[in-house]
């Protein structure tokens, strides 16, 4: 059997040695394809995150190692891989830093190579340039990249929480890893807070969990919460009193880390611009903490944030001494 194969092999070689298929000669069709007549052909990207802008959509691919790939579509789907360019901008400790998006002519993608995402949350500000319109916008990538947006969103979709469904303070609530949690912001100081909730939606203590916010909206913001009192939510402030129209969350535990894009599905574009929707998160609250000293001698009047119960009603209190801070002085509390 072996003998009769190498037989066909020398056989046929020695057929095409001396047909025109020989060395030396091509067939029109071979001849037809050269370097220069091959064009573009886009190639898909797998697990893009996708955002939506009024002219189309751009899908981007953000590896760890900071190499950078997106593809840039028409509104109906087709991708569009002439006149367009742009610039990214990585938010550091240290300073910005860019790098142009430059079109690869072989894939029809957009590409570029910027710093590693080392930071629990980089920001990313992008600026393509279709057709001489911009399209603008703002990420906030994990050290793992979309990749890890996208998978956060796929584990999150396993429970999902019933449409138009709020935590128990008013805010949104995310299923972020294995934790749920809710995400609210007082309307009127701008401090936000992040509770962890059980499988009845009530608050349980944070634990160990270190948790960071990136805010979307008017502009952008990152955030870093610390534990609140009695660790009972996580709390921070951010500068933008209005509702994000994005809001990327990060659950720190001490073996790993999740991070989801709140509300997003895989597959689903996210949209930007003054058409996007906003999420419920910043609402009124009984937080705003503000302590006066009365010109009554010796009472204090302190509106106190950390009893959700007390419906942020003023307490007053009678101070015994002539200091304010006179360690042996008790509280008798009066309600308005």
């Amino acid at each position: 059997m072996q003998a009769k194969s190498i037989l066909s092999v020398v056989a046929l070689t020695t057929l095409i040695a001396g047909s025109p298929f020989a060395a030396g000669c091509k067939t029109t069709a071979e001849a037809s394809v050269t370097e220069e007549s091959v064009e573009a052909v886009p190639v898909a990207i797998e697990d893009p995150l996708t955002e939506e802008h009024d002219g189309g959509s751009v899908g981007w691919d953000f590896a760890p190692d900071g190499t950078v790939k997106a593809i840039v579509k028409a509104p109906d789907g087709k991708p569009i891989d002439k006149d367009v360019s742009g610039t990214l901008t990585w938010k550091g400790p240290n300073g910005d830093a860019q790098a142009p998006l430059a079109l690869d002519a072989k894939t029809g993608l957009l590409v570029a190579t910027g710093p590693k995402l080392e930071a629990d949350l980089t920001e990313v500000k992008y600026n393509i340039i279709v057709a001489g319109k911009p399209w603008n916008g703002t990420l906030h990538l994990p050290s793992g990249g979309t990749k890890v947006i996208v998978e956060g969103a796929r584990k999150a979709e396993k429970r999902p929480i019933p449409p138009g469904k709020t935590g128990p303070n008013g805010g949104v609530i995310q299923v972020v890893g294995d934790d749920t949690i809710e995400v609210v912001a007082d309307k009127a100081s701008g401090q936000v807070r992040v509770y962890v909730l059980d499988a009845d939606l009530k608050p349980v203590p944070v634990g160990d969990r270190k948790i960071k916010l990136g805010f979307v909206g008017q502009g952008s913001e990152l955030v870093v919460l610390t534990p609140g009192p009695g660790g009972l939510y996580c709390v921070g402030k951010v500068a933008a009193k209005v509702n994000p129209v994005k809001l990327t969350v990060v659950v720190a535990h001490p073996t790993h880390a999740d991070v989801v894009l709140v509300g997003y599905r895989p597959g689903v574009h996210v949209i930007v611009g003054s058409s996007a929707p906003a999420l419920n998160v910043v609402v009124a609250t009984t937080w705003n903490v503000d302590v006066r000293v009365k010109t009554t001698p010796g009472v204090v009047v302190v509106h106190d944030d950390d009893d959700d119960d007390d419906d942020g009603r003023p307490v007053h209190i009678h101070v015994h001494g002539k200091h304010k801070h006179h360690k042996h002085g008790h509280a008798h509390g009066h309600w308005k």
